[in-house]
């Protein structure tokens, strides 16, 4: 946990915010993800949602919904993105890592269990998109008990009170779903509509924020600043990634530059 807060200082409330980028573990290999991961980290990332592949993603769009696909199909597993998140820190890696998992992979660990594996493997964090509020509490204790940062999501139609609850359950950020659906479509900024809904959040809670849903482009990450610390970068990402695989380019470079170009270096 300690790795996210000190990334996640230089942003927030200012012109200046960090981008985090989703990786589905596992798509084109483990050993792949582990290049990228180490790519990421050299163009400044300030943290990654390292995605556990799962057989019904109910909140995915197509994109994401593939990449899960072809992971499961390459054999990935938990354990195995463990082991992955284990050789990264081995290497010297400091980036911070978010584990962004649905519930029954880790329900299979059992919470107590699960807390005490992803901290031990070096994880930072965990999303786990399909737990409500109320489900998301227990879970948030043992998190922090295993130094591990537990974020939780709101959306456009939270009422001001869950979404108190819910940032009190979370540690790091809070994840602000930037409008209703499921991943991968575009994100309008020009209505107005995110930036307000960055306003009512952050007139209801503390905690940094992260954006996500929709964010592609590097005009749509300046226009989240200053209200937000984080743009999260999912489906534009892995489908370039996977674009770029298909044709026998250099995946962990290409994720790198992808970076930096929303970052607008």
């Amino acid at each position: 946990m300690r790795r996210l807060v000190k990334a996640l200082a230089p942003y927030g409330g200012r012109e200046r915010i960090g981008i985090a980028p989703y990786v589905t573990a596992g798509d084109g290999g483990l050993a792949l993800t582990l290049d990228v991961l180490h790519a990421l980290e050299e163009a400044g990332a300030s943290c990654v949602e390292l995605g556990v592949p799962f057989s019904d993603p109910i909140a995915d769009g197509p994109v994401l919904q593939a990449a899960a696909q072809r992971a499961l199909a390459a054999g990935t597993t938990l354990e195995g993105i463990l082991e992955l998140v284990e050789r990264f820190r081995s290497a010297g890696g400091e980036l911070p890592l978010l584990l962004f998992s649905y519930a029954n992979p880790l329900f299979s660990l059992g919470i107590e269990g699960a807390a005490r594996a992803l901290s031990q493997a070096g994880l930072d964090g965990l999303l786990v998109p399909d737990l409500p509020v109320e489900e998301l509490e227990p879970w948030s204790l043992l998190a922090r008990e295993a130094e591990l940062a537990p974020i939780g999501f709101v959306t456009p139609t939270t009422s001001p009170e869950r979404m108190a609850r819910t940032a009190a359950a979370s540690r790091g950020f809070l994840y602000v779903i930037g409008r209703t659906g499921v991943t991968g479509a575009t994100t309008d900024l020009a209505g107005g509509g995110v930036l307000a809904l960055l306003e009512r959040v952050r007139a209801t809670v503390e905690l940094p924020l992260g954006v996500g849903f929709g964010i592609k482009s590097a005009a749509q990450v300046r226009a989240l600043a200053p209200q937000a610390a984080l743009a999260i970068v999912g489906s534009a990402l892995v489908d370039h990634l996977h674009r770029v695989r298909v044709e026998g380019g250099e995946v962990a470079a290409a994720a790198a530059a992808f970076v930096r170009a929303l970052a607008g270096q």
